[in-house]
């Protein structure tokens, strides 16, 4: 597929953020991009930004406004300076998964969709995140229902495609920040065919500082009776539309429910300077037989806003495809070392294998099948670097059981030997690929993983936990725990692997629980900790 995207980016005042933003796309998978950067005459560094990466980027399509005309208007003047067959559009301060518009455009054009739309990840607002299960085309009435555009009818959801847009005469009226809706349902709505896009995934970030969130005391009022008014405008729009086209709305009580669930948990991290840090940090991943994810998996550490990696492969002797692409990526990416076994040692023992080759400061345990969020390891290492923590803990997103996740609300830094077991929930969760780990702490403390598959983790990381002189909480930095069909935890069922399962989770128990009896560790109430699991 070789059909030009144009990437359209409204900037006003991104400096902190903008850098970050434009790597995400411009190292995509898919390389036929326009990158259209609309200046709204922003008074901070933007505009040096992106012409300094216009110079060594030719993709990128610069058109400065005469004076500041708002974001719908931005994004009206983007689209007429689009020349792409499909355009995307997308905020200033967001990240946008590698593979994002390969996944998008094969979608779209496979099914001959006016529209593709993504996953969606709100960081702030983890709830409020939109996941699609599979991949699918709808049409018709599921247009409106599938795409929950009439609770979520962010643009930058979408990639359209430009004869479609201008057919229909679509533009974003002044109506920020209700712009979207009254021109997404619409869209939606006239679209012949969407395609849906789980792996595609929208990384929406509503920064502190954003135009959404400002703060400022001298006009705050002001602004908020100038919204309300806003939010009056849009919703009149599109209202009058779905009355116009018979579409129905969700029944009421359903709304209100769905809004008090996903407005309820708010994840807020420390500010994060990008760039700021450069300590090493090693990445230690086994593989054994993971030909369908790997690539996907070893693009979403490649490509994190932090460099400064290193990517310890650790091949337990495949007999799939999985050796090939971790050669092909060593190829184009020198960050990566590649350990081969001269036979399957299993889990625990290719993790320390990857222990003892590992050169970073710092060190993190990843799973062949998972993804991390853009920028994971900048805001782990800040938070680590910041607070001087052996240990830092990311939030976990487990999409197979939702329920399960792991969800930090603020960043914080526990010391409490209690505090440190309770509040990570590591007696519960002990999954290993949560924490961002002191090479030099891991070491000194002799640690290692038992070969008690599938319980090898707890046993290793409620000593950890407990032995860190403060473990640093980083509500932002997300690790997506895909537990696949087919991974190795997931396997048909066998009665003699099920009987050493069996006996391994009974040693490793023993093993975490004599521990905490001889620490004096509390165990923590399950019930109070389900609980509260399902009320947050």
């Amino acid at each position: 597929m070789n059909i030009k995207i144009s990437v359209i980016i409204p900037i006003y005042n991104a400096e902190k953020y903008l850098g970050p933003t434009l790597d995400s796309i411009r190292f995509q998978s898919y390389k036929n991009l326009e990158i259209v950067c609309v200046l709204d005459c922003p008074t901070d560094s933007s505009a040096e930004i992106v012409d300094n990466i216009a110079k060594e980027d030719n993709r990128v399509k610069i058109i400065r406004n005469e004076q500041n005309m708002g974001l719908p208007k931005t994004r009206n003047i983007g689209v007429k300076n689009a020349t792409g067959k499909y355009m995307h559009f997308i905020d200033s301060d967001d990240f946008i998964s590698p593979g994002f518009y390969e996944v998008m455009i094969n979608a779209a054009v496979d099914a001959d969709a006016d529209v593709a739309a993504c996953s969606v990840f709100y960081e702030k607002k983890p709830k409020q995140s939109i996941w699609f299960e599979r991949n699918e085309i709808v049409t018709d009435k599921d247009k409106i229902k599938t795409t929950k555009i009439l609770f979520a009818g962010w643009s930058w959801r979408y990639l359209i495609k430009k004869s479609f847009w201008e057919q229909h005469e679509f533009s974003f009226p002044d109506l920020a920040p209700m712009e979207d809706t009254p021109v997404m349902i619409p869209m939606v709505f006239h679209a012949n065919k969407i395609a849906l896009c789980p792996d595609a995934i929208y990384y929406y970030k509503n920064r502190e500082g954003s135009i959404l969130n400002e703060e400022s005391e001298a006009n705050y009022l002001e602004r908020k009776i100038e919204h309300k008014k806003i939010r009056l405008e849009s919703r009149k729009i599109f209202m009058s539309f779905m009355r116009e086209n018979k579409i129905k709305r969700p029944f009421v009580i359903y709304r209100r429910y769905r809004s008090f669930r996903t407005r309820r948990l708010v994840c807020v991290n420390d500010p994060v300077e990008y760039g700021k840090e450069n300590k090493k940090i090693s990445v230690i991943i086994p593989i054994y037989n993971a030909e369908k994810y790997l690539k996907e998996t070893l693009d979403s550490i490649r490509y994190q806003t932090y460099k400064n990696l290193e990517i310890i492969c650790v091949l337990d002797c495949p007999v799939d495809n999985s050796a090939m692409i971790v050669d092909e990526a060593a190829k184009i990416d020198n960050r990566l070392k590649i350990i081969r076994h001269q036979k399957n040692a299993g889990l625990p023992a290719a993790r320390n294998a990857g222990v003892k080759n590992a050169t970073g400061e710092y060190m993190h345990f990843m799973d062949a099948d998972d993804l991390i969020s853009p920028d994971f390891y900048e805001i782990m290492i800040s938070a680590a670097v910041n607070a001087n923590a052996d240990v830092a803990a990311c939030s976990v997103y487990y999409e197979k059981k939702p329920i399960k996740s792991i969800w930090f609300r603020n960043s914080e830094i526990l010391s409490d030997k209690n505090d440190k077991i309770h509040k990570t929930s590591v007696a519960f969760q002990g999954w290993a690929w949560r924490y961002l780990i002191k090479k030099s702490f891991w070491d000194s403390n002799n640690l290692s993983f038992p070969d008690l598959v599938p319980m090898e983790d707890k046993p290793a990381m409620i000593p950890m936990i407990h032995h860190a002189n403060k473990v640093v909480l980083c509500p932002s930095a997300v690790y997506f725990y895909k537990n696949r069909e087919d991974s190795i935890l997931n396997k048909n069922y066998d009665p003699i692997r099920e009987k050493q399962r069996s006996a391994n989770r009974r040693k490793a128990r023993k093993l975490f629980k004599d521990f905490m009896q001889a620490h004096q560790i509390k165990r923590p109430n399950r019930l109070l900790h389900s609980m509260k699991r399902w009320f947050l």
